[in-house]
């Protein structure tokens, strides 16, 4: 697998990469999967048996709405939600020992909700399943499936800053709803995927 990347990466562009990628998703029927990391969904879904949905997102009035596959398994859609994290954070999400021997703090995983901006739109993605994805040079390293309670509750405790923000004459963003994990809290959370190859070689 790694000897096949090194190929690709020594004998294409980065433009001859992007163009492929666009293709492969376009194939697949899935629409621009190259905008808004809408490829990344795909990758999601792969790895967990789902069926990623075409486009990047649904009307409100559609039953995809907050969502961006369908696990049929499960019967149910399911909303994704990815971060890319950098080199000084894989010692977090390994929990690496520091020189004094105790071990870094485990990593905080999060995911943004744009359309979370009001009690019905939040009441839809109650609905969804919720996955967290967390990759490292674009290569998903572990997916988590968080506790729909904790999605909503977050969710609603952000909205609720917004309205106090409105009612003081502050100006608002409605596009930074946010739900924020930590992967030391394990109740919160399980685990959908986890690279196993990646993990043994990065402990």
């Amino acid at each position: 697998m790694n000897n096949n990347i090194d190929w690709l990466v020594d004998n294409f562009t980065i433009e001859e990469l992007s163009r492929a990628l666009y293709q492969k998703c376009e194939r697949r029927g899935i629409h621009k999967g190259t905008d808004k990391t809408k490829w990344r969904e795909a990758v999601t879904a792969d790895k967990l048996n789902h069926n990623v949905f075409e486009k990047i997102s649904a009307g409100k009035d559609s039953d995809k709405y907050g969502a961006d596959a369908y696990d049929p398994l499960a019967d149910k859609n399911a909303e994704y939600k990815s971060q890319a994290i950098v080199d000084k954070e894989v010692r977090n999400l390994c929990e690496h020992k520091k020189n004094s021997g105790s071990r870094f703090s485990p990593l905080t995983i999060r995911g943004v909700y744009n359309g979370a901006y009001t009690q019905e739109a939040i009441d839809s993605y109650y609905k969804n399943d919720h996955y967290f994805t967390t990759f490292y040079k674009e290569e998903p390293l572990i997916i988590c499936r968080i506790d729909p309670d904790i999605v909503r509750n977050q969710l609603e405790d952000g909205l609720s800053k917004m309205e106090e923000k409105r009612k003081a004459g502050k100006k608002v963003t409605t596009n930074c709803n946010s739900v924020s994990v930590s992967l030391g809290d394990t109740d919160s959370y399980e685990i959908s995927y986890r690279n196993d190859e990646w993990f043994e070689n990065n402990q």
